[in-house]
């Protein structure tokens, strides 16, 4: 049998940290399948090795990804699983053929495709845009002639049904594992430098790239209503973005005139993010959309409060080992500030952290598993 991995679209962190864990585990677990696994070149999957059951295509891609798409989408993919003969398709990432002469299975990770009219998109580009309506329109019309759709959260299997009415037997949930899993580096006392020179009670972590739903543009405003309160000589807040885009010039620019309470440490590397928990008092993240939120189970995993945004992802990811916050609302995200300085651990908050975390798979391994029973069902 032979199973073609369309993983030709893995290029966000996250979509690739799956698509990565899941490619390198796969042929190990099920060696009685033969897989064929596309990947992107020169977008960090270099360490992947073929085996005897698994060769790995790299595709080279040019700077033009929406053409790159339509092209994979109406012709590659179907020409790739002909190519290699495949007995079923796994694309790895959203959205894939409408309808394919194999059965074909998607994993879906992009969350925008299910959250609709959200505040963030007034921040896109027309271009942005289209490209959304395109996605949605797509990702419909296939999800009525796919076969089986995975998500990682039973938050994105309710709004699948609801959304887009795909019945209850064509949807899968495979929650993702806990992102470190490193106890050397989980118990490790070295704290970020550049965040222990800030010499402040409270130091809050908002640990993310610079994307619109990930609502940087709130935190301005937070910082003026510190500044109001007289809380920005307690309070100071860390930025991981990337000063050399467009979207991070403006969210820099925008912080100017409070720099007295908020930093950007620039992106970190995985190396660094233990020490940077480790100097943080809380998480603060007023995200507006997740498709599962890892950043949660890290934040846990490294004993980290977390300040977020009262949303449905959330509150089903933390439950109540978060305190939660209207995201559109800089009041609302002060109030909440404050509520952790009155008091910044919960009640027994290790204790259920332990319990949180144990309703989750423990490796990729497990993860795989999963997955490639998942494939048999089928082939």
């Amino acid at each position: 049998m032979r199973v073609l991995l369309n993983g030709i679209n893995a290029l966000s962190a996250g979509g690739a940290s799956v698509v990565g864990n899941v490619v390198k585990n796969i042929s190990i677990i099920a060696p009685d399948i033969f897989f064929d696994v596309i990947l992107p070149e020169n977008k960090g999957f270099e360490d992947i090795r073929q085996r005897n059951n698994m060769c790995v295509h790299f595709i080279p891609r040019n700077n033009n990804h929406i053409l790159n798409r339509f092209f994979d989408i109406y012709i590659n993919i179907a020409k790739w699983c002909k190519d290699y003969k495949s007995d079923l398709c796994f694309t790895l990432g959203d959205i894939g053929p409408i309808k394919l002469s194999i059965p074909h299975i998607v994993l879906l990770q992009q969350a925008m495709i299910l959250y609709k009219g959200e505040d963030y998109e007034k921040f896109w580009s027309m271009k942005e845009k289209l490209k959304f309506i395109f996605i949605r329109r797509h990702f419909g019309k296939m999800s009525k002639k796919i076969d089986m759709i995975t998500v990682q959260s039973p938050i994105m299997a309710e709004r699948l049904k609801d959304i887009y009415n795909v019945p209850n037997n064509k949807i899968r949930i495979i929650p993702s594992t806990l992102p470190d899993q490193n106890d050397s580096k989980i118990n490790s006392k070295i704290l970020n430098s550049e965040m222990i020179k800030i010499n402040k009670p409270y130091r809050l972590l908002f640990l993310s790239a610079g994307y619109p739903h990930k609502n940087h543009i709130i935190i301005p405003k937070v910082a003026m209503e510190l500044q109001k309160r007289g809380l920005h000589n307690k309070v100071h807040i860390f930025l991981t973005i990337d000063s050399s885009d467009k979207f991070g010039k403006s969210i820099l620019k925008s912080i100017e005139p409070y720099l007295d309470c908020i930093s950007n440490l620039g992106p970190l590397t995985k190396e660094n993010v233990p020490g940077a928990y480790k100097a943080a008092g809380a998480l603060l993240l007023p995200t507006l959309v997740e498709s599962f939120g890892l950043i949660y189970l890290e934040a846990m995993r490294h004993g980290c409060q977390i300040l977020t945004s009262d949303r449905d992802f959330s509150r089903w990811m933390c439950g109540e080992l978060a305190m939660y916050f209207d995201p559109l609302d800089s009041i609302s995200i002060v109030d909440t500030i404050e509520k952790y300085i009155e008091n910044p651990s919960l009640p027994e908050y290790g204790e259920n952290v332990t319990q949180r975390l144990n309703n989750f798979p423990k490796s990729w391994e497990k993860v795989t598993e999963q997955y490639a029973k998942l494939i048999k069902e089928f082939i």
